[in-house]
């Protein structure tokens, strides 16, 4: 199944972390994936103001083709964040939350799918029992989830309209 993971918050470093420890998970489960970040080549060419449309279109036709595209590039505000969510469908937004406060203009997501925090070393888990609880990856076998963390991923998603 096809889906994308819009990794988003004020700081790319722990951005970047959480997606290449997704990616991580996700290759180790043999599901096809790419990431999309500021080593990419060529992101930079796509400008300063608007990336998130292109990089959208890409995550879009990667999706559409049985890749799972995991993007961690920085959209300050949250129209526009809206914006990729209705062009990209089956998409989960993963909010890394900063240590402090930011010194940018970014507008944190009202409804992130997954919010965890900056050097989190469960982050990732977090994400994978998402994809896992909306049946977008399968079931891992190796690792038992308590049962409040079940009831936490489920109530999150319910209270989105997911499920």
């Amino acid at each position: 199944m096809s889906f994308s993971v819009w990794v988003t918050g004020p700081e790319q470093g722990g951005m970047q972390a959480v997606a290449d420890e997704v990616a991580r998970r996700l290759a180790a489960r043999e599901v096809s994936h790419e990431v999309i970040d500021p080593r990419t080549p060529g992101i930079d060419r796509l400008g300063q103001d608007g990336f998130e449309r292109p990089a959208a279109f890409v995550a879009g036709m990667l999706a559409r083709h049985g890749v799972a595209a995991i993007v961690a590039l920085p959209i300050p505000t949250r129209a526009a964040r809206e914006r990729v969510r209705e062009a990209l469908g089956r998409m989960i937004e993963v909010y890394v939350r900063p240590d402090r406060p930011p010194e940018s203009d970014y507008e944190p997501p009202e409804r992130a799918e997954v919010e965890i925090a900056a050097g989190d070393p469960h982050g990732a888990d977090h994400v994978l029992r998402t994809l896992e609880v909306l049946e977008l990856i399968p079931r891992s076998t190796d690792r038992a989830y308590t049962h409040q963390e079940e009831r936490e991923v489920i109530r999150r998603l319910k209270a989105f309209g997911y499920l």
